[in-house]
């Protein structure tokens, strides 16, 4: 049995997830990550964070797709369309599902403890990111 890969990331909390928009911006964070140094990522968060509206959820869900030229725009974002997309169609379909469970959290938590079925039920619907970088995004939700 192979251990499953996780790659490697910086958490811009530095610890665990205690709010629903925290569990938004560690998404976030492993879709920008992914495919980069997370030096770069780090350097750049402060502006993303910016114009991510400080990753408010239920802000950044209510935002229509035309956004993405003026988040492509914005001082320090790292320009990749990609991310940016998914990071917008992330928060609607985190947003969705938190509304579902009472939160973003108690829906990760309503996937139980099984690592390889939570991962399985974020790919389901998380967008631009693959298995190895959702592993880094629950690890990183506890601490």
């Amino acid at each position: 049995m192979t251990t499953p890969r996780v790659v490697p990331g910086w958490n811009p909390l530095g610890g665990a997830a205690r709010s629903d928009d925290e569990v938004f911006e560690l998404l976030a964070a492993a879709v920008f990550q992914a495919r980069f140094r997370p030096a770069v990522v780090r350097r750049r968060w402060p502006a993303i964070r910016q114009a991510f509206a400080g990753f408010d959820l239920a802000t950044v869900a209510s935002w229509p797709d035309d956004c993405v030229d003026r988040l492509m725009a914005a001082p320090g974002m790292i320009r990749n369309e990609k991310k940016i997309r998914a990071t917008l169609r992330n928060a609607r379909d985190l947003c969705e599902r938190g509304t579902r469970h009472g939160g973003a959290l108690a829906y990760l938590h309503a996937c139980g403890d099984d690592e390889d079925a939570r991962v399985r039920d974020v790919d389901a619907w998380a967008h631009y990111i693959g298995a190895p970088s959702i592993r880094w995004f629950l690890r990183a939700l506890g601490g």
